[in-house]
This record gives structure tokens, C-alpha cells and sequence, in this order.
């Protein structure tokens, strides 16, 4: 069903406080969901409710811990908090140490799952900032050429401020995501070839059997390469868990750069602007009618949902809903 954006909003909202969560806290999480489905990633939306939900349920909120603090740097313990509000505090603290040196970089470890990575990039870059921000997960992929899964699906993204609006990168280095295989799973349709692995090893286009077995990485031994330099970055620099038990003790790496250490801000913005417009304006391919840019595809579809709506499986909405009756 299509469901008004405040709607679904505010319907998370008090799902979150009413399971003891403070307003702000919750507005955190709501806003990073209600954003992965304005920009077209269900994956990361309103399809991760009932777990966040039942782990608010579960566990006491605790106060997050200044690990390491200094002129441009931070490490903040997450003190098992949801990784949406860790990833949130270090998206601001990076700000922060950006606007004061030019530079910052912080780390966030001792949480878990945060969401949709371009999140907190796009937060960087809304501050004018050029930002670079990665995590890991449990284990889902397996090393080029392996057949057990040892690395995460460990997404990474980044931010660059242009003449109107941001450049976004935001991708994984699996082939698939765990919440792509989460949903093939519930609309009952397969996956695409060449994706994925059963717990025998052998490749299969089944969700149910893929999410018992592995992923491969995306780009063969490239995404490998990928997927390992975040998982060294944000799972071992960091202090969290090199290779993670799910959703424990995973690591957040964020780096935020002012243009003006190298260039002035104006330059820059237009420079971003003039290899956008190169892309746009270069030749097409046979059947093409438009070449995107990284993120240009998902601002235009928040545009349309803000008017339109988002689309919520009846089921999760019903569950939702009966969740504040």
C-alpha cells in the first residue's frame, strides 16, 4: 500500500517511544528509515521495524562512552547502543572537528546495524564537507575464491557538496545485501545468478537458501579487495571486532574534509559541478537515454515520494500499525 511520508513517520516514532525510547533517539532512527525508503532502498527502511523494535524492547538504552577525544579525532564507544544513533553522534562529532581543523576523523565501535551508510554521508556533505564514511558487519562474504563467508557486507560511502545538492556513492561490497535477499525472500521471488551461495558452496538464485549460506563480493576479486580495506579500516583500526558475531561490536570509520585545505570552497563546489556535467554531456550507449551520476537516481525518487508516498507491504504495515493500537 502507499502510505503519506508524515504518516509512516510518525507511526515509527511512536512505535520507538512507546518501547521506552526518548523522542530524540527515536526521531533518529525513524529519520534514517523513512530516508533509505524516500531514496528507493527498502532494504534499509520500514522492513527493519520489528527487529529495531524488539531490540529496544530488549535492551536498556546506555549513555555512549568518549573512548578517545582530541583537536580533529574521536573513538566513541557505542555501549551496545543501536548503530543507528552511534553512527549519528559520530556523523555530528566529525562535523564538529571538520569545522574547527578542516579534518576530522572518528571511529565509533561496541554497536551494531546503522542503516543506510549515505545517511551519514549525505549529513557530511550537507555541511559542506567532503565525506568518507564505512563499517562492517558479520560475516556474509566469502574471499574470492572461498566458499565460507569471513567478511562483511561492509557498504561504504561518500559525500561531495555540488552546485545543486551532493554527490552520494553509497554501495557494498557484496554482490547482494543481506536486506536485498530479506526481501526476495518475502515477496517469494528469486535472486539473480551469480549472487550468492548455499551452505553446500554451490551457487543458487533460492533467498532462503542464500540467507543459510554466503554472498559473493560484488566485482569478483575487486569487491573482494574493497570489502577487506573496510573491514581493516573500520573493523580492526577502530577497536571493534575484526571479524563480528552478528550484530556485535562492529566498527564505524568516518572521515570529514574541508575543501578549503587544499582549494577554495567556490572552486571546488564548481569543480564538482563541471565533471558532473561532462558525465551528463558525454556520448550514450545504444538504448540510453540519460547517464546518472552516483546518487542522482534516489534524490529524484525522494522528490516523487515526498508527493506520491512510500509503498509498505500490507503485512509490515499491518503489523505496524497493530503494534499502536
Amino acid at each position: 500500500m502507499i502510505v503519506d511520508v508524515e504518516e509512516l513517520r510518525s507511526l515509527c516514532q511512536e512505535i520507538l517511544v512507546e518501547r521506552n525510547m526518548t523522542d530524540s533517539d527515536a526521531h533518529i532512527v525513524t529519520d534514517v528509515l523513512i530516508e533509505a525508503e524516500l531514496r528507493g532502498r527498502a532494504t534499509h527502511g520500514v522492513i527493519r521495524m520489528p527487529a529495531i523494535a524488539d531490540r529496544v524492547t530488549s535492551s536498556a538504552r546506555k549513555h555512549m562512552l568518549l573512548a578517545k577525544d582530541g583537536p580533529a579525532s574521536a573513538s566513541v564507544d557505542g555501549q551496545e547502543n543501536l548503530g543507528y544513533l552511534v553512527a549519528h553522534r559520530c556523523a555530528r562529532s566529525v562535523i564538529g572537528k571538520a569545522d574547527q581543523t578542516g579534518i576530522g576523523v572518528v571511529s565509533g565501535f561496541n554497536t551494531g546495524h546503522c542503516g543506510m551508510l549515505g545517511y551519514y554521508a549525505s549529513m557530511i556533505a550537507d555541511a559542506g564537507l567532503v565525506g568518507l564514511v564505512m563499517c562492517n558487519t558479520s560475516p556474509r562474504v566469502v574471499p574470492w575464491g572461498g566458499i565460507e563467508p569471513v567478511l562483511g557486507t561492509n557498504p561504504i560511502a561518500a559525500g561531495f557538496p555540488a552546485p545543486n545538492g551532493q554527490v552520494l556513492i553509497d554501495l557494498s561490497a557484496a554482490a547482494i545485501t543481506t536486506g536485498e535477499i530479506l526481501v526476495a525472500l518475502k515477496d517469494g521471488e528469486e535472486i539473480p545468478e551469480g549472487r550468492a551461495l548455499g551452505p553446500d558452496g554451490k551457487m543458487t538464485t533460492d533467498p532462503d537458501v542464500a540467507r543459510k549460506g554466503a554472498v559473493l563480493p560484488v566485482g569478483e576479486h575487486k569487491g573482494y579487495a574493497l570489502g577487506m580495506m573496510v573491514q581493516l579500516f573500520s573493523g580492526v583500526l577502530t577497536g571493534a571486532a575484526p571479524v563480528p558475531k552478528p550484530g556485535q561490536n562492529y566498527g564505524i570509520f568516518m572521515v570529514a574534509l574541508s575543501p578549503a585545505l587544499f582549494t577554495e570552497e567556490e572552486d571546488f563546489v564548481s569543480g564538482v559541478g563541471e565533471v558532473v556535467k561532462r558525465i551528463k554531456t558525454s556520448l550514450h550507449a545504444d538504448g540510453v537515454e540519460e547517464i546518472l551520476v552516483p546518487g542522482e537516481r534516489a534524490f529524484r525518487e525522494r522528490e516523487m515520494r515526498l508527493q506520491s508516498g512510500i509503498g509498505v507491504d500490507d503485512d509490515l504495515m499491518a503489523v505496524l500499525r497493530r503494534w499502536v493500537a
